[in-house]
């Protein structure tokens, strides 16, 4: 599947947006959303390595079921919304989309699932930590303006993701497995530098 950066993607978003209803007035509009302010604002936001604030605690496994929860906070700590269940297979994939800003990272929980099911029958982890089409999950608190519009412009091309058709391509996504664990310990999602995703015990 093609991977576009994504600038490119949004240029697709407008134009399967102005095919989809004909707006002329407004694909000009959304045009204004790439004028180099998500290059400009990101890099100051974005993580170049470290701990996310995702939490996963697997309750237990059996032979064909594992139980976990998933967590995903704000980053000063605060719960913004959980998923706990069981999933039929033996370990569980978490899906996320990851931009690079030149100098750091920033992650977006897509979806999760299990290695018995696909990823188009994940649980939509964007909604999540959807604040009226603001990431709280990089809601840092101290963030500027134009910080936080970037960010939204951002998360906006991010969410087309569940819809812009696949033929369209799509957004870089890395994904992390777990299936080395201790039951009931809770392990939080950690971005390297390359922007590999891995799970460390907190």
């Amino acid at each position: 599947m093609n991977r576009f950066p994504v600038h490119i993607r949004l240029s697709l978003v407008l134009i399967a947006s102005a095919l989809c209803i004909g707006a002329v007035a407004g694909l000009a509009s959304a045009s204004l959303f790439w004028n180099g302010s998500l290059e400009k604002h990101l890099p100051s936001v974005a993580m170049e390595a470290g701990r996310l604030p995702v939490g996963i605690t697997v309750f237990g496994r059996s032979s064909d079921t594992i139980s976990a929860r998933l967590t995903i906070y704000n980053p000063v700590g605060e719960i913004l919304g959980t998923v706990e269940r069981s999933w039929s297979g033996w370990e569980l994939v978490l899906d996320c989309i990851v931009v690079g800003t030149g100098n750091g990272w920033l992650v977006f929980p897509y979806t999760l699932y299990s290695d018995e099911s696909s990823p188009d029958r994940g649980v939509n982890l964007l909604k999540i930590y959807n604040r009226n089409g603001f990431p709280a999950i990089w809601d840092k608190g101290a963030l500027q303006q134009a910080e936080r519009k970037s960010l939204s412009r951002l998360f906006f091309i991010v969410r087309t993701e569940r819809w812009m058709p696949r033929i369209l391509g799509s957004l870089h996504h890395e994904r992390v497995t777990i299936r080395s664990f201790e039951p009931g310990i809770e392990y939080s999602l950690f971005a390297a530098s390359s922007g590999r995703l891995e799970w460390r015990p907190f």
